[in-house]
C-alpha cells in the first residue's frame, strides 16, 4: 500500500502537468487555427486531441492506485475521472461548447487540490510521532 501511495502522490504531479500542457496545445491551436475555421475542423487542435486520451489515462491510474492504497482519497478521483471523461462531449456540444472550458478549469483545480493533499499529507505523516511511541499519560495519577 506504500507503494501505491507513493505511486498516487507522483500521478498527481503528471496530472497537473499534463492538465497544464492542454490549456497551452488549446491556446497555440487557437491562435493558429486559420482564420473562419471551425475548432472542430481545424487540424492545430490535433494535439491537444490526441494529449486529452493522456488526461484520461493518469485520472484513470490515479483512481487505480487511490484504490489499491486504500484510503478515501479514491472519493475524490472518481468525480475527477467522470470530468475527464465529459471534456470531450462538451468539447463538441455546439453553443455550450463553452463549458469545456469551465470544466477544465474544474478538473485543473480538483487535481491540484488532490496533488497538495498528497504531497502535504504524506509529509505530515512522516513528521507526526507515531501513537506507539509517545508515553500514555491518560492513565497517570496524580504525581506523589
Amino acid at each position: 500500500m506504500r507503494a501505491a501511495r507513493v505511486i498516487y502522490r507522483y500521478l498527481t504531479v503528471a496530472f497537473i502537468a499534463d492538465v497544464l500542457v492542454q490549456f497551452f496545445l488549446a491556446g497555440a491551436a487557437v491562435f493558429s487555427a486559420g482564420p473562419g475555421t471551425a475548432a472542430r475542423d481545424s487540424s492545430a487542435f490535433d494535439p491537444h486531441r490526441a494529449n486529452g486520451s493522456v488526461v484520461v489515462l493518469l485520472a484513470l491510474l490515479m483512481l487505480i492506485a487511490a484504490l489499491v492504497s486504500r484510503n478515501s482519497r479514491w472519493k475524490w478521483v472518481l468525480p475527477l475521472l467522470a470530468l475527464t471523461l465529459l471534456q470531450p462531449v462538451l468539447a463538441i456540444a455546439g453553443a455550450t461548447g463553452g463549458l469545456h472550458v469551465l470544466n477544465a478549469v474544474a478538473i485543473l483545480a480538483i487535481g491540484s487540490l488532490l496533488g497538495y493533499r498528497a504531497w502535504r499529507g504524506d509529509r505530515q505523516q512522516r513528521s507526526e510521532p507515531s501513537p506507539a511511541k509517545q508515553p500514555d499519560t491518560s492513565r497517570a495519577g496524580p504525581p506523589g
